[in-house]
């Protein structure tokens, strides 16, 4: 916890009706942002199909609320259709009779839906503006992470040797090995791999509770073009979103 940051957690369990909460009540406040239990519920069940912690994602979730609060932009047709798509996906709802159904279940009404939507059209395009806004400048400072990386490794129980990768022979003595080939970004390799030259043999080296041998067959330098930037602008946005959070104040109301 930085200095700057101010937050206040009373570990209980997830607060529900019974726990002195009313919908109406506020959950947390995020600096000058106050989250309801009624506005909370319906972003359980999809923060919960993710692997971030549910309480790092409300906090989240405040933070670029309280930066389309004064937004007043009118939503397009299309951002309005991918905001729903956006909840359908995370929520599993296969089809109109899920999504109704669903809407149905949170108590919401049918205006209350429809600004639920609009209100993530306004996060979605919040989200898609700050990371074209801080896309080139962090591709400058982190280009070699945007590498493309055709490389092959080898997660083992036990060392190989790395010469033998080339005809994959060293495996057929190791008790437990995850082979893995394809074309990555640099920043999403295994670390060790990340920033070796071609035809580099790296390992074996320990890499949690197992090994990592790989080969680097070839390595393409970071173009700007468009799938780069939008790559670039995806890690630039949760960098910025995670310092923002380190400076946020944050007070829970559990209890």
């Amino acid at each position: 916890m930085t200095a700057e940051r101010v937050e206040h957690i009373t570990p209980v369990r997830w607060p529900g009706p019974h726990f002195g909460l009313s919908p109406g009540d506020c959950l947390v406040r995020v600096d000058d942002v106050h989250l309801t239990l009624a506005e909370a519920v319906t972003m359980v069940r999809r923060l919960s199909q993710h692997d971030r912690g549910l309480c790092a994602e409300i906090v989240e979730h405040c933070l670029i609320k309280a930066e389309t609060l004064g937004d007043t932009e009118p939503l397009t047709e299309v951002e309005l259709r991918a905001a729903a798509e956006t909840v359908r996906q995370g929520i599993g709802l296969r089809d109109t009779a899920a999504t109704l159904a669903w809407v149905a279940e949170t108590g919401m009404s049918g205006g209350q839906f429809e600004d639920y939507i609009a209100a993530i059209a306004r996060r979605l395009r919040f989200r898609r503006r700050k990371s074209a806004e801080l896309a080139a400048a962090y591709l400058d400072a982190h280009r070699p992470d945007f590498d493309q990386v055709r490389a092959l490794w080898v997660i083992s129980s036990h060392p190989i040797n790395g010469e033998l990768l080339r005809g994959l022979g060293g495996l057929l003595g190791c008790a437990e090995a995850s082979v893995t080939l394809g074309e990555h970004r640099a920043h999403a390799l295994p670390a060790p791999l990340r920033h070796a030259p071609r035809d580099t043999l790296v390992g074996p080296v320990r890499h949690g509770d197992a090994y990592l041998t790989g080969l680097v067959l070839e390595r393409r330098p970071a173009v700007a073009d468009s799938a780069t930037l939008r790559a670039a602008g995806s890690a630039a946005f949760a960098e910025w979103l995670a310092e923002r959070r380190d400076r946020a104040s944050i007070e829970w109301h559990w209890h």
